[in-house]
């Protein structure tokens, strides 16, 4: 429940700051946009290789998680029992229109247990790239852009004299 309050929450705030950047971009002339692109596909990871290693982070988190669970279970119980997501985690996010939450029950309720963990992960892994990557965009485009100020006042300031 907590962690998909938090992929809703990041998506949220993916909205804005990718319409920032695409407005930062916007204004980038032609020459900029070239630059931009050249940082961006030479100095960062990609966003697909970032994602995915986002995935395997989280992937292998959750099995050290229930791995640690479940043998504490087993100790204690004498047994494993893996049910489905509903049967281990009461809470439920529910959006308030049914066919959404039909589906949220169809598509992750009702699955088993490492199923669930894995769309989670999944959607967080791609919530969270999708603000990382327009974060550092944002961040690239303000930085180019001083760069570019100060070059072009430092030309014009050896002009003057």
């Amino acid at each position: 429940m907590v962690f998909h309050a938090i992929a809703v929450w990041l998506l949220v705030a993916s909205l804005p700051l990718w319409a920032y950047r695409w407005f930062l971009y916007a204004k980038l002339d032609e020459r900029e946009r070239q630059i931009f692109k050249r940082l961006v596909t030479k100095r960062y990871e990609g966003a697909f290789a970032f994602g995915a290693r986002m995935f395997g982070f989280l992937v292998a988190l959750a099995a050290s998680v229930l791995l640690l669970v479940y043998s504490l279970r087993y100790f204690k119980h004498g047994s494993l029992e893996l049910g489905v997501y509903k049967e281990t985690v009461r809470t439920r996010l529910y959006s308030g229109m049914e066919p959404v939450d039909q589906a949220l029950n169809t598509f992750h309720y009702e699955q088993p247990l490492p199923v669930a963990i894995l769309t989670t992960c999944f959607l967080l892994s791609v919530v969270f790239t999708l603000v990382a990557t327009a974060l550092r965009d944002v961040a690239t485009i303000l930085r180019l852009r001083k760069k570019l100020e100060r070059i072009q006042s430092g030309r014009s300031d050896a002009q003057a004299t």
